[in-house]
């Protein structure tokens, strides 16, 4: 590992902000804890290790002292954990499949060809005007003959030449 990742410098103004709030415990060398924390932290975003401090600076860390900074790597397990909660945040979302809407003008016109074709076969429209509810009451009432064919977009029912 190089210095250049050891010590980047949005982790040591962090740590040095960390730090003033929250002192390391029994620390004789500090440049020495600052190659440890640096080295605990090289593989973690800036972004997570901000959070992370922050977090203990206000004290929303439970299992963390209140008191001082924890050691190295205790912070890298802080920090990993933030860093794990980040990357979900900005995972890409899969989209569900939908399907192209339907042209409603296209669908009218395949109907109007589907009904002139059934009257070449001797089908009678026998009713116009019919909506969806209408179509059930048809049906439940046995006005409608069996056979027969509700075409929505048309809102008409058409029945074979048998009825």
């Amino acid at each position: 590992m190089t210095a250049q990742t050891q010590f980047r410098p949005q982790v040591i103004e962090a740590l040095t902000v960390l730090w003033r709030a929250l002192p390391p415990r029994g620390v004789t060398d500090e440049r020495g804890t600052m190659v440890d924390y640096c080295f605990a932290l090289a593989d973690c975003s800036a972004e997570a290790v901000y959070n992370t401090v922050n977090n203990l600076r206000a004290g929303k860390i439970e299992e963390a002292s209140k008191s001082f900074c924890p050691k190295a790597p205790e912070l890298a397990v802080l920090v990993r954990s933030e860093q794990a909660r980040i990357d979900a945040v900005n995972r890409p979302k899969s989209i569900p499949y939908q399907a192209p809407p339907r042209d409603y003008l296209v669908h009218v016109v395949k109907q109007r060809q589907k009904a002139n074709e059934l009257a070449a076969q001797g089908f009678r429209c026998i009713a116009t005007g019919v909506d969806h509810p209408m179509s059930l009451n048809m049906t439940k009432k046995k006005e409608r003959g069996v056979g027969s064919i509700w075409f929505a977009s048309l809102q008409e029912v058409w029945e074979p030449p048998h009825v």
